[in-house]
């Protein structure tokens, strides 16, 4: 079944991925792009070949099956939303929408439209994420008593541009640790409550990177500067996560000394095991105390081929691929038609009610409760 797919703003990085990805797909026609910067817009035509759509009404008359949305934070509720009258499947770029508010009127919003809609969190896809739930679900571990996770960006890349949107809710802990925060809410569930703090440092030490990419078209420059405390946004975030029978911590930094994603983890202490995840490039560290889930006692390593550098994150890797996969056989699906579904938009919800649960809980220096339902009042103890 052939199938067409188009891209409504092209903002984000992500972009030259899900474009290569699109184009190699044989049974996919990339019918075009829209942009609504113009000089980004012409130089992503030169750069890709791809047709340019004046307006996105234009784009839309095409009526794609697929529409892929890379535009900034604060545009693309706005995207989705006009585009879902004229579409089968929407692909956002994460987290989806600047703001609890925006993300709120964005899931009201597509409710009323029979369309998958997704948020690209691709390292949901990643064969270690995959594995480390079968083991989570096997039980292996015994009861998991303490989670804990890291993520962040290297060094001066809480200076580009995606970390540093205006209108966005915050900077490193919400451009990133959303990543980290899908993962945790989809093994884990909401927390219960949650307890944060969000820290932009005193000004500190100046650095040098030639990992940062300040626009679209930028390459990685050697010798930029920039320096601890004069980021848009934090520095520094962390939050306490409880659940019912565990605790759980987040901690992200814009100041990592690795390259993108390196030195990302996802750790979970159990009465019968310890396991240690890397999304990217991946691999799982597991320890059991006694034989459970099919394994031995004892160290088990397993790790998979990946690509590697500072833009390890902007190569169609297996990842990508798992889960463009997995937005096209939907759309062959007689499911689809029979009923779409946007449980990735809701737990991407999910997601952003976290973080605005850390926030809040910095800004007041309170811990925040999130209800079970949606619905429900949240409320604050001191």
């Amino acid at each position: 079944m052939a199938l067409s797919a188009a891209v409504a703003g092209v903002r984000h990085p992500h972009v030259f991925v899900r474009v290569q990805q699109l184009r190699a797909r044989e049974d996919v026609s990339l019918l075009g792009f829209h942009e609504p910067d113009a000089e980004i817009a012409a130089r992503f035509a030169h750069e890709t070949g791809l047709t340019r759509f004046a307006s996105l009404d234009a784009l839309l008359e095409q009526r794609p099956d697929l529409l892929v949305s890379e535009a900034l934070d604060t545009q693309v509720p706005d995207v989705a939303l006009a585009a879902a009258p004229h579409v089968r499947a929407l692909l956002l770029e994460k987290p989806g929408a600047p703001t609890l508010a925006e993300m709120e009127r964005l899931v009201a919003g597509l409710a009323a439209y029979p369309i998958d809609a997704h948020v690209g969190y691709q390292l949901h896809y990643s064969p270690s994420i995959a594995r480390m739930r079968a083991l989570l679900e096997s039980g292996a571990l015994g009861q998991v008593t303490l989670a804990r996770f890291n993520a962040g960006c290297p060094i001066g890349c809480g200076d580009e541009l995606w970390q540093s949107v205006p209108g966005d809710l915050g900077g490193v802990m919400f451009t990133e640790g959303c990543h980290m925060l899908q993962l945790i809410v989809d093994a884990l569930g909401v927390p219960q409550e949650v307890s944060g703090m969000i820290e932009r440092l005193p000004a500190g030490t100046a650095v040098r990177s030639n990992v940062v990419k300040r626009d679209l078209f930028d390459d990685p420059a050697p010798e930029d500067e920039s320096a601890v405390g004069r980021l848009m946004y934090e520095d520094v975030g962390a939050a306490l996560l409880r659940y019912p029978t565990l605790l759980a911590t987040l901690d992200v930094t814009a100041w990592e000394a690795t390259d993108w994603v390196h030195n990302w983890i996802l750790e979970f202490q159990g009465t019968n095991g310890t396991l240690k995840v890397r999304p990217l490039p991946p691999r799982l560290d597991l320890f059991l105390r006694t034989p459970a889930g099919g394994l031995d006692a004892g160290d088990h390593v397993e790790q998979w081929e990946s690509p590697a550098g500072h833009e390890l994150t902007l190569v169609p890797d297996p990842a990508y691929e798992r889960q463009l996969d997995a937005v096209l056989d939907r759309l062959r699906s007689d499911e689809q038609r029979s009923a779409p579904s946007q449980t990735s938009l809701r737990q991407a919800r999910d997601v952003i009610r976290v973080l605005d649960a850390i926030y809040r809980s910095s800004a007041r220096r309170a811990t925040v409760a999130l209800p079970r339902h949606r619905q429900d009042q949240e409320t604050t103890t001191a």
